[in-house]
């Protein structure tokens, strides 16, 4: 069976240096399955940890925190504009995002319909264009908040569009532009409460924007679009076994359009596990700009030269040919391995990672566990 095996001594030591990095209170992010590290085991350790303010993106993720014991406070990036979904928010204490009218007052309907008074952060958009209220709409926002008895704002925040840029001239003008609107809405006798805007990314290179809370989730793992100053280390490597092994003659080819041909007899041995485990695949491209298009070609002509290595027994072994859904074909032609020998495959990005593959905490620091994630 594959295996995700998390260092947890490698985690812990990337908590301490991210908390060390800031005065400013830390939200862990714990979206897509917590980064891909398991949802309850992840926030079991940053709580553990002292991270006591989580942020997620799904209401269910909320949820299950909650009624897995987690205490702390508990941001939902989302808002929403269903009835029943705000009812859930207030009745778990989970902290709303109110982004337009219509969520706020949902919101406020839901928290009556309890006799509850319910919390939420308000979403500035600064650029983003997706979740928030246009800097001009402030004005109406506070007269219209104020109407509401039932929803108390504890928090504003706004998200950057291109903080991970070499030129900062765009970080600034967001972060200028949340500044104004927090200076209108109080302007307007609405207080914004909770100030943050950084990610993992603006984290590191803007520290002088971190305000009072920061967000992070990629620089958890070390992985992270920006130099590495802090000595973040990457967390998570894929664990598997070596289920045949055969020999093949020269010149014989392996895999799909025959990208590779054996230059003589060759011992080979099959490992299962692929694309379908997050094995080999990237993060999708979402930046359509020239210079970026220009430089995803030049890296894929690299790429094509490039040897792809796993670990087996301490020894490199080449993969051969392309990476299949299913499984890879290794090179053991001079190595004392065989079929049931595990396999170590360190080039892994943990989110792409899917929950069928069980999840594995290792280190000195906290006992061996294992947890399997399921949706």
């Amino acid at each position: 069976m594959n295996k995700l095996v998390i260092d947890t001594d490698k985690l812990i030591k990337n908590i301490e240096l991210i908390k060390s990095h800031s005065r400013s209170k830390i939200i862990a992010v714990l979206k897509a399955n917590a980064y891909g590290l398991g949802l309850l085991e992840f926030a079991n350790i940053l709580q553990q940890n002292g991270i006591d303010f989580f942020a997620v993106a799904d209401i269910r993720d909320g949820l299950k925190l909650r009624e897995n014991g987690i205490s702390a406070q508990i941001l939902l990036l989302t808002p929403t504009c269903q009835l029943e979904e705000a009812q859930l928010i207030a009745k778990n204490e989970i902290i709303a995002t109110v982004g337009s009218m219509t969520s706020a007052r949902v919101l406020n309907d839901a928290a009556s319909s309890l006799n509850v008074t319910a919390n939420f952060h308000l979403k500035i958009d600064t650029g983003f264009g997706r979740f928030g209220f246009l800097p001009r709409e402030i004005p109406d926002v506070c007269s219209f908040i104020k109407t509401l008895d039932n929803i108390q704002i504890t928090g504003t925040y706004s998200h950057f569009s291109f903080s991970f840029s070499s030129k900062a001239k765009t970080v600034h003008k967001q972060y200028n532009t949340f500044m104004t609107a927090i200076d209108l809405m109080q302007q307007n006798g609405l207080e914004p409460g909770l100030l943050h805007i950084c990610n993992s990314s603006a984290f590191l290179l803007f520290p002088e924007m971190h305000l009072d809370a920061v967000r992070i989730g990629s620089a958890f793992l070390g992985r992270i679009l920006v130099n590495n100053t802090l000595g973040l280390e990457k967390i998570g490597y894929l664990k598997s076994r070596i289920i045949e092994s055969r020999e093949l003659p020269k010149n014989h080819n392996i895999g799909y359009a025959n990208t590779y041909r054996t230059k003589k007899p060759t011992r080979i041995g099959i490992v299962p596990v692929g694309y379908v485990d997050g094995f080999g695949l990237g993060k999708k491209r979402d930046s359509f700009r020239l210079r970026d298009i220009l430089s995803y070609i030049w890296r894929d002509i690299r790429l094509l030269k490039k040897k792809e290595w796993v670990v087996i027994n301490g020894r490199p072994a080449r993969i051969l040919g392309r990476i299949n859904i299913n499984n890879i074909v290794v090179d053991l032609t001079n190595i004392d391995a065989g079929v049931g020998d595990e396999v170590i495959l360190n080039n892994i990005n943990p989110l792409l990672v899917g929950n069928h593959v069980e999840r594995e905490y290792i280190g000195r620091v906290n006992r061996q566990c294992k947890y399997f994630c399921v949706n």
